[in-house]
């Protein structure tokens, strides 16, 4: 049974779907932590972003305002894993490929996905091709062992690719970069591939 019951003798696809913080049992906690972060956003003028760890995939997402893409209400979440974890099963991925669109309700409310808000969730199709350049289907979640590289810096500085990074002449609203590193096939000799950037834009005061 290896595979698939967990260590506690449940079906293992159950217990991967109970650790979704979009999962029924997290729906009016996620509401409450997602409304509170917009609120210190807005207030503090900082933009808010979620570094999580998952012990199969890797993705990135984010929560915000389509008619607004750049207000407090846009929060990024870049998803790694530990390096050593072994990827999903490929239905785990596709299941969690299907969502339907998610909107973040007011506080105290439950979730309806076919009520628009003026918060959405969406994944990021970041992954377009396997390490080996053959095109994926699944672009959103890549179930391959990876880690972020993550880098600040001033869009106001920064020049091109690889400009002036002389931070003192800035703006000092700093940005980040964020690289997905994936392993190929072949372990630790098929090498790994760039996936990214995704950028976190810093958020201008009042927004």
């Amino acid at each position: 049974m290896g595979g698939i019951l967990s260590p506690f003798g449940d079906i293992d696809m159950l217990d991967e779907l109970r650790d979704q913080w979009t999962h029924e049992s997290k729906d009016l906690e996620r509401t409450y932590l997602i409304r509170t972060l917009q609120g210190i956003s807005h207030q503090k003028s900082i933009r808010m972003t979620f570094l999580s760890g998952d012990v199969s995939c890797c993705g990135a997402g984010l929560v915000h305002d389509p008619s607004h893409p750049s207000d407090h209400k846009t929060m990024y979440q870049l998803i790694a894993s530990s390096i050593v974890n072994v990827p999903p099963p490929t239905y785990i991925l596709k299941l969690l490929h299907s969502n339907k669109p998610l909107y973040i309700p007011a506080n105290g409310h439950r979730s309806t996905p076919s009520q628009p808000t003026d918060t959405k969730e969406d994944m990021m199709e970041i992954f377009q091709t396997e390490p080996d350049g053959r095109p994926r289907e699944l672009k959103r979640l890549m179930g391959r062992r990876n880690y972020v590289a993550i880098v600040s810096y001033d869009p106001e500085v920064v020049q091109g690719t690889y400009g002036r990074t002389d931070m003192g002449l800035g703006g000092g609203r700093l940005s980040l970069a964020v690289d997905f590193m994936v392993q190929g096939e072949g372990g630790y000799g098929g090498g790994v591939s760039k996936y990214g950037p995704v950028v976190v834009p810093s958020l201008e005061f009042g927004r």
